[in-house]
């Protein structure tokens, strides 16, 4: 080819290609913004997505601890709720808003629920000319029940070893404590409702697996069989520490699935709040009446004439035999018998005792005042080490005409107790109970807040206990089936 044509090309092709490259750069200048908004959604989304999902972790936990709060601790679930976000979770300059009960949702309204609202500036990087961005979170949590109502709550930690004497009953003269719930017997025990045990002994959780640091014993639960069939039958077992032996505690029914649930929170004593017994806490069912000393009762069995007591204040209460019967009301025992050491001692005769509460209480009680009692609290009293400690209440409810039940004064804060023992009072209570001859009647609640409570025999026992610890004496079959059960115990759940 003759080299002017190649000269006369290429003018054309430096102006195409100088024409491409223009249009290039006019397109890049037109999509550059588009990129970079691109880009920013990107970077700056995902980082917000980050920071969102960082903050609703942060508000789901302060729920949970404020909620928590709400069951076992003594702070506002406020400050619980801001603790969390702003010093636990690292988060000092967000706004967090607490409400309880919450204020919208599905849990608007309602008592034991907590609402936390956390909002919280995030810096972007390209989107950042139009300022921080708000990211905003909500969580709902709060107390739901995770057990049936209860029919045995038992509160002490740690409770201590105590040697009860014989007292010509062929009890065994010492109590070995090998559980804060201790079964040994023959029979089965069944419990109709939930047993709580705060007792935080170590031993297996329903997997088998290790609670605390040792397997035992002694055990948060113990079910010692001298055959093969003892066991405890119950709608639910909620133990702070673990248990023996996770096969003997099984479902109130035969097909029901294992109760057990080791290893889990303690409960609140559901009688924090029960007062002294006072003529102002209680003007219907107490009096201030002094009715007698150190009253032993001696009658003729069958034939006799009835003792007819009434509502006071008594020394100490001890009958032997023949026929008694208890006006309804509420009754003071506020010593011990000079011989037996036992405030309220039913060792035999024909007991009508219902509608009743026998308070048991030390020299000094005023049913005026309340005092001292009324300043126990409920910090636990100090251990008795190994000492042998008499029992406050010795109850043979053995012949088939007893009859006890509770006070039954809806108005009353003790309203449905038989038996209310001081707070700080560690004596034990016995009560003993056959239906061999028939079934004699023992119903109405037991409270000792730190005492242990022995109850031995065969038979419906149509009560629930709330004491230190438990012990079970069980002679071929034993029921505790309350008439008016307790609470369920709670945990925290993430609702919303």
């Amino acid at each position: 080819m003759h080299p002017s044509r190649r000269l006369r090309r290429h003018p054309l092709n430096s102006l195409t290609s100088h024409s491409r490259s223009g249009k290039l750069l006019a397109l890049f200048a037109v999509l550059l913004p588009t990129l970079i908004a691109f880009s920013g959604l990107i970077l700056d989304g995902g980082l917000l997505t980050l920071a969102a999902r960082e903050a609703q972790h942060v508000s789901d936990s302060a729920a949970m601890a404020a909620a928590g709060e709400l069951a076992w601790g003594d702070r506002s679930a406020a400050d619980v709720a801001t603790e969390y976000a702003h010093v636990h979770n690292q988060l000092p300059a967000s706004a967090t808003t607490v409400h309880s009960p919450p204020l919208s949702g599905e849990f608007a309204g309602r008592s034991g629920f907590v609402e936390v609202t956390l909002q919280r500036q995030v810096q972007t990087h390209l989107m950042g000319a139009a300022g921080p961005s708000t990211v905003r979170t909500r969580s709902v949590a709060g107390l739901q029940p995770s057990t049936a109502p209860a029919a045995v709550v038992l509160l002490d930690p740690a409770p201590p070893t105590i040697n009860v004497p014989v007292l010509g009953l062929g009890l065994p003269s010492i109590m070995p404590l090998l559980g804060g719930l201790e079964v040994v017997g023959l029979g089965v025990l069944r419990v109709n409702g939930a047993i709580h045990v705060n007792t935080t002994w170590g031993g297996v959780d329903e997997d088998w697996q290790l609670v605390g640091r040792t397997y035992g014993p002694p055990w948060g639960c113990s079910c010692t069989p001298l055959l093969p069939l003892t066991r405890v039958r119950a709608t639910d077992v909620r133990v702070v520490g673990g248990v023996d032996n996770p096969n003997c505690y099984r479902g109130l029914n035969q097909n029901d699935p294992s109760p057990l649930q080791a290893n889990r929170r303690p409960v609140r004593d559901p009688y924090r709040n029960l007062p002294a017994p006072t003529t102002a806490s209680d003007p219907t069912n107490v009096s201030a009446v002094v009715r007698g000393g150190h009253l032993t009762i001696i009658g003729i069995p069958l034939i006799g004439p009835p003792t007819v007591l009434q509502p006071g204040i008594y020394d100490s209460i001890q009958v032997v035999s023949g026929r008694v019967i208890f006006q309804p009301g509420v009754y003071i025992i506020r010593g011990a018998n000079p011989l037996t050491q036992i405030s309220l001692n039913f060792l035999a005769g024909e007991i009508q005792a219902e509608g009743v509460m026998f308070y048991i209480t030390g020299g000094g009680y005023s049913a005026t005042t309340g005092l001292p009692d009324a300043l126990d609290g409920e910090a636990a009293p100090p251990g008795p080490g190994i000492l042998t400690l008499v029992p406050s209440v010795l109850i043979d409810a053995a012949l088939p005409t007893n009859r006890f039940s509770p006070l039954n004064s809806p108005g009353s804060p003790f309203h449905g107790l038989l038996l209310h023992q001081r707070r700080q009072d560690r004596r034990p209570i016995l009560i003993i109970k056959q239906n061999l001859l028939g079934n004699p009647l023992f119903s109405g609640n037991v409270y000792a807040k730190w005492a242990p409570v022995i109850i031995t025999g065969k038979g419906l026992f149509q009560s629930a206990f709330v004491c230190g610890s438990l012990r079970v004496l069980d002679v071929l079959d034993c029921r505790i089936e309350p008439l008016s059960h307790l609470p369920a115990a709670t945990d925290v759940y993430l609702v919303e």
